[in-house]
């Protein structure tokens, strides 16, 4: 993927304050309505890795878009750059839908994408036997700027914690194309305090145990 989205932006927002608590009664569904899982397939089908499309997204519109609408802008983008579709489609079935309540999207049939979906399996780690960190084991998270896709929060890089489990091996994110990076990732155990500050003295909230998933590269034995 090379040099291409900056997760270094508004897509990075774990810690940041302005935005309000999270607040939901509906946490444990996965979607709302049918059109949002429709808008996950369709980006699926234009590549598996598309959060580089959405780290792209103009940060206006990444604010201004629900979590599905993002994933359908990088869909969009996916699908421009493979020569799928064009810009001048999605102006002119954009104006047709804006105009026309009763219009329907365009259909079209592909076999082989219809098998792929049907032999599509959960993710999963492989084993990770050369892993250097261990249950327990005190690490630090590497300071660093990293200007491709990456999975390593602002809010914990700097950060000390413990090694909560080991995941296995995988793909390292925002590897380059055509590379296949893999190392072992691991599950860290932080201190809310010792990310955000102690702020039980204004009743606002308590410490608390915070995990994050993180590539090996991105930690190293606290000193």
């Amino acid at each position: 993927m090379g040099t291409i989205g900056l997760m270094d932006g508004v897509h990075d927002m774990g810690g940041m304050h302005g935005f309000g608590a999270v607040v939901t009664d509906d946490g444990a569904d996965t979607h709302h309505d049918a059109w949002e899982v429709r808008a996950q397939v369709i980006t699926l089908l234009a590549g598996r890795s598309m959060r580089d499309s959405i780290e792209r997204l103009d940060p206006a519109t990444y604010l201004a878009s629900s979590y599905y609408e993002r994933w359908l802008r990088a869909g969009e983008v996916k699908f421009v750059e493979q020569g799928s579709i064009t810009p001048d489609d999605l102006t002119r079935w954009r104006d047709l839908f804006e105009h026309d309540t009763r219009a329907r999207p365009p259909v079209t049939s592909n076999p082989e994408l219809v098998a792929l979906i049907g032999a599509m399996k959960p993710a999963h780690f492989e084993p990770a036997p050369d892993a250097e960190f261990a249950v327990g084991d005190l690490v630090t998270v590497r300071r660093m700027r990293p200007t491709a896709h990456h999975r390593c929060p602002r809010y914990v890089r700097g950060a000390t914690g413990a090694i909560e489990r080991v995941l296995g091996a995988d793909v390292v994110p925002g590897a380059p194309s055509g590379e296949r990076s893999v190392e072992p990732v691991y599950t860290v155990e932080f201190d809310s305090v010792d990310l955000f500050g102690n702020r039980e003295a204004s009743g606002v909230d308590r410490s608390h145990t915070i995990l994050i998933d993180l590539v090996e590269r991105y930690i190293e034995p606290a000193r």
